[in-house]
């Protein structure tokens, strides 16, 4: 099922990453940044070009790469299926030997990683217009100053709640951290045994904790990324509102560990509402079928904390190798595909979320709910830190989550390990 194999990626590549990290340490593999890049010009691509794809877009590209060589009829597009849990590898293994094809896709959260090698280009100057792009795309695109990928496809999370439930209840989707509390309380009294699931420490779970220290106004690092910040009061503040869900008895303290075991629950009614993200509704299908989904499910965007209701933002961007022997057709590639109207074939084609926000302004993007919800959680959400030792930042996060969720340690006390353990990993960013 597309969907799944997108909830699959965001733990293999984060997974993958961590392993990368650990092997080979973030200081003494740094190698000289890749080069400004020369400018690309508007003629038509021609040769031959090689590009490493993963996963379902590495079977699903070749689709959409002939709108590409249609265009250009000298180029001829080659692309390689690459399964996620070995992408990783086999780019560093590329980069390390000179032997790359010339453009892949990369998880957002690895930029850092690959742009220290050495081994990937700058992007050109006005190759693209970064507005067009979602903000956290863009940010999450940049590394020390300079630009080394550009946004494909992105990926956020918003509030999935039995609307059957609420109708009953007689109450609406909270819009404020205020309002969260007495909803999921009033589920519950619908019978729901729990209101809401949370991660509770399981590989990832950063993912769905940190965007409530970043609904409170918390920066996780400095402005320049040389320095973790976990020990602000805005951090605290969130992961006192975290907390707050265990305290309160409305959401399990032995959150989901694995793909598919919450939506059995959610759809039975026992427990009431989850955060997600666009493949959740496949899921729920699956899982209750179409009509529960269309009856009984609801969407909303995140709760909004004192400064936003900022989520997490993932997804995939594309990159060209230093050693790329046809350099200038995969930008030109690459220029192509960021185009509105390649976007929505692309989201048509396989479920991913449009980097490019004009890409939403026709079409199914346009006016359904549920991805409207989405595209206006993307406004806001944000990806993790861009340092090259933010995996393994977050397996201890992940940690001082799990102690926090049980109740064996505070959220002033999970915030001071962190700081110290992150500032003894340092972001490996140069200061």
């Amino acid at each position: 099922m597309l969907f799944r194999s997108q909830v699959v990626r965001t733990f293999v590549v984060g997974s993958v990453a961590a392993l990368l990290l650990a092997g080979c340490g973030r200081t003494d593999t740094r190698q000289s940044p890749g080069s400004a890049s020369a400018p690309i010009d508007s003629s038509p691509a021609t040769g031959t070009l090689t590009v490493w794809a993963m996963g379902t877009e590495g079977e699903l590209l070749p689709k959409l790469a002939a709108g590409f060589e249609k265009a250009n009829p000298g180029v001829k597009v080659k692309v390689t299926a690459v399964p996620w849990q070995d992408y990783g590898k086999k780019v560093e293994t590329a980069i390390a030997s000179g032997d790359t094809p010339d453009a892949t896709l990369v998880g957002t959260v690895d930029i850092p990683m690959f742009a220290t090698t050495g081994g990937l280009e700058q992007v050109p100057p006005q190759l693209v217009d970064d507005s067009a792009f979602y903000p956290g795309a863009t940010r999450s695109s940049s590394f020390e100053g300079a630009t080394y990928s550009v946004p494909w496809y992105v990926d956020t999370r918003s509030l999935f709640y039995r609307k059957d439930m609420a109708r009953a209840a007689g109450v609406s989707a909270p819009k404020t951290w205020d309002e969260y509390g007495p909803f999921l309380k009033a589920l519950q009294k619908q019978g729901a045994k729990w209101g809401l699931s949370l991660p509770t420490g399981a590989a990832q779970s950063w993912q769905g904790v940190l965007p409530f220290m970043w609904q409170a106004g918390a920066r996780l690092t400095d402005d320049d990324n040389s320095a973790f910040t976990f020990d602000t009061p805005e951090a605290l503040k969130g992961l006192e509102f975290y907390r707050s869900f265990f305290t309160s008895k409305t959401v399990s303290r032995n959150g989901p560990v694995s793909l598919g075991e919450i939506e059995p629950e959610f759809v039975a009614g026992s427990t009431a509402a989850l955060i997600s993200g666009p493949w959740e509704e496949s899921l729920l299908k699956s899982a209750g079928g179409a009509s529960f989904v269309a009856d009984k499910v609801g969407i909303a965007p995140l709760p909004a904390g004192p400064v936003s209701d900022a989520s997490y933002m993932g997804g995939g961007q594309w990159a060209v190798f230093k050693d790329a022997e046809n350099r200038e057709a995969a930008w030109k590639f690459i220029r192509w595909m960021s185009g509105p109207e390649q976007q929505k074939e692309w989201y048509a084609l396989s479920g991913d979320l449009p980097a490019v926000q004009s890409a939403w302004k026709e079409g199914k993007l346009a006016t359904d709910p549920a991805l409207e919800v989405f595209r206006t959680q993307l406004e806001t959400a944000q990806p993790g830190p861009t340092t090259t030792t933010w995996k393994q930042v977050t397996a201890v996060v992940d940690a001082e989550i799990e102690k926090v969720a049980k109740g064996v340690t505070s959220p002033k006390a999970a915030l001071e390990e962190i700081q110290s353990k992150a500032s003894a990993i340092g972001t490996g960013n140069k200061r």
